[in-house]
C-alpha cells in the first residue's frame, strides 16, 4: 500500500480528519446529557458530523488505495452532512427565538435576614408538609426564589419572589426550559446572600420532560446552589415517584 499523494497533502488529511472526529466525538458524549428539549439538535449534530468523519475516513484511505466512485461518494457524504448541519443550526437558533424570559426581581429587602438554610432537602407527603415548609421560610425570613403552579399562595411572604411554571402564558417560565429555571435560580442566588431556591412542582415538571432530564436538572442545580452557600427545597407528591425514582432522590436530597 503506496502513497498515493504528497506528504503536506496527506497531513492536511489527518489535521481534518482529527479535528473532525474530535467535535464529533465532543457531540458524541453529550447524547444524553441534556434537557428533552435540546436532545434532538444534540442528536442531528452527531448524525450529521458523523457523515463528515466518515467522510473524511474515506478521503483518508484514498491517499493509499484507490477507491471506485470516490468523488461522487465524497459529494454525497458531504452535501448530506453539510445540510443537516445547516438545518440543526437554524433549528437551534429558531429555539433561542422562542424563548421566553420573563423579569424577576434579583433581590429582596436587605433588612430580611434569618439562620442560614443550607443543603438540598426533598419534602414527600401531604399538604401539612407543604404548610409546614411555608411556617419555616416564614420563620427563617431568607431571601427565597419559588418556582410553582401557584404564585399566589406565596403572595403574602415580601420575602419571596414566586415565579409561575405555566405552558400557556408569557408571564412565567414553561416547563420544558429546564434550564431557564436554573439559570434564574443562580442569578438570584448571586444577588442574595443564603438564599433558599424553592421547587413545588415536580410533578408539573415530569408532565413535560422525562425523568432523567428533571433528575440531571435536579442533581446539577443542587451542586450550582450548595456550592454558593444556598439551600434548594423540592416539594412532591410521593405519588407520583416510583421507588427507584425515590430513591436516586434521597440520595441527593435530604427528606424533610
Amino acid at each position: 500500500m503506496d502513497l498515493m499523494v504528497s506528504t503536506y497533502e496527506l497531513v492536511y488529511d489527518v489535521i481534518l480528519l482529527l479535528a473532525v472526529g474530535y467535535i464529533w466525538l465532543f457531540f458524541l458524549r453529550r447524547w444524553n446529557r441534556y434537557t428533552a428539549e435540546l436532545k434532538p439538535f444534540i442528536r442531528n449534530a452527531v448524525v450529521f458530523l458523523g457523515l463528515g468523519f466518515w467522510g473524511r475516513v474515506l478521503d483518508f484511505v484514498s491517499n493509499f488505495i484507490e477507491v471506485p466512485h470516490l468523488e461522487p461518494l465524497l459529494s454525497l457524504v458531504y452535501g448530506a452532512s453539510l445540510v443537516g448541519l445547516v438545518y440543526t443550526m437554524v433549528s437551534y437558533v429558531r429555539l433561542l427565538e422562542k424563548q421566553r424570559y420573563i423579569s424577576i426581581p434579583t433581590s429582596v429587602s436587605d433588612s430580611q435576614t434569618g439562620k442560614a438554610l443550607k443543603g438540598a432537602y426533598l419534602v414527600l407527603g401531604s399538604k401539612s408538609k407543604f404548610v409546614d415548609v411555608i411556617e419555616l421560610l416564614k420563620s427563617a425570613k431568607l431571601p427565597t426564589l419559588i418556582f410553582t403552579r401557584n404564585p399566589y399562595l406565596y403572595r403574602n411572604l415580601d420575602f419571596a419572589v414566586p415565579v409561575w411554571v405555566t405552558q400557556t402564558t408569557d408571564q412565567g417560565v414553561t416547563p420544558t426550559k429546564l434550564h431557564v429555571i436554573q439559570e434564574y435560580a443562580l442569578k438570584f442566588i448571586r444577588e442574595n446572600p443564603n438564599a433558599v431556591v424553592l421547587i413545588d412542582c415536580l410533578e408539573y415538571l415530569l408532565l413535560y420532560n422525562d425523568f432523567p432530564s428533571v433528575y440531571k436538572f435536579l442533581v446539577n442545580l443542587k451542586d450550582y446552589l450548595t456550592s454558593a452557600g444556598a439551600g434548594l427545597i423540592v416539594i412532591t407528591d410521593e405519588a407520583v415517584l416510583d421507588e427507584r425514582q425515590r430513591a436516586l432522590l434521597l440520595r441527593e436530597f435530604e427528606p424533610l
